[in-house]
């Protein structure tokens, strides 16, 4: 089970016991004696759904070490992050791609006609494709090859990293940049939480090669 879905499955198990995230052990072993008295099949007539619940939710948090006496009584301990860098196949690469052609759709034949080779050279520079996604819980850090261009520039991203489908969903973000060159963009909030589900923060590296990767790695 990854560290993301072992938080996400800590949750739920605390909230099957009506207990939030700063519960302690002693709260949870409260919590787990409370239901079992009320809704055990034993001792209630209601539905044993609710009883079944938390004894899962109980099971999954002693398992992990929450629930025991010798737990600390502040706030459970979260698990070990660890970091990864998933290179991107084909598959991914080319749905970005085919996305960043469609987006082009809406210009007329006319404007088409006038674009001159060079304006066509310059927008091919000022669109990206990351080669890499790096991972750290539900940091993700897209590594971008090409360099950022001055002026407007385009990137299609896979945004579907932490949603745990096979399914490539792509979408394309546009920003200005003062500067040519290497640098990192940061993906505000407004849009992470529409664009990217799961995600905490998102960063792209451009002009980022493998010794980029390797200090990503490396950074505490």
């Amino acid at each position: 089970m990854e560290p993301v879905d072992k938080i996400r499955a800590r949750a739920e198990a605390l909230h099957a016991l009506g207990l939030n995230q700063q519960a302690g052990s002693a709260d949870i072993r409260n919590a787990w004696r409370q239901i079992a008295f009320h809704a055990h099949p034993d001792c209630s007539s209601s539905d044993a759904a609710d009883f079944t619940r938390a004894k899962e939710a109980y099971d999954l948090l002693r398992e992990e070490g929450l629930a025991g006496k010798a737990a600390d009584a502040g706030k459970p301990k979260r698990p070990r992050l660890r970091k990864r860098v998933i290179t991107l196949e084909d598959a991914d690469i080319n749905a970005c791609r085919s996305l960043l052609d469609k987006a082009l759709a809406h210009v007329s034949e006319e404007q088409e006609a006038n674009q001159t080779e060079a304006t066509v050279d310059l927008r091919a520079d000022s669109d990206h494709i990351p080669e890499a996604v790096g991972c750290y819980g539900r940091n993700l850090t897209y590594f971008v090859p090409s360099p950022v261009c001055e002026g407007a520039n385009r990137i299609a991203l896979p945004t579907s990293i932490l949603a745990g489908t096979r399914r490539t969903e792509t979408e394309v973000l546009s920003f200005q940049c003062k500067e040519a060159g290497a640098g990192e963009v940061v993906v505000p909030e407004t849009i992470l939480n529409r664009k990217f589900p799961g995600a905490k923060s998102v960063r792209i590296r451009f002009e980022a090669d493998q010794k980029t990767q390797d200090e990503f790695w490396l950074a505490s």
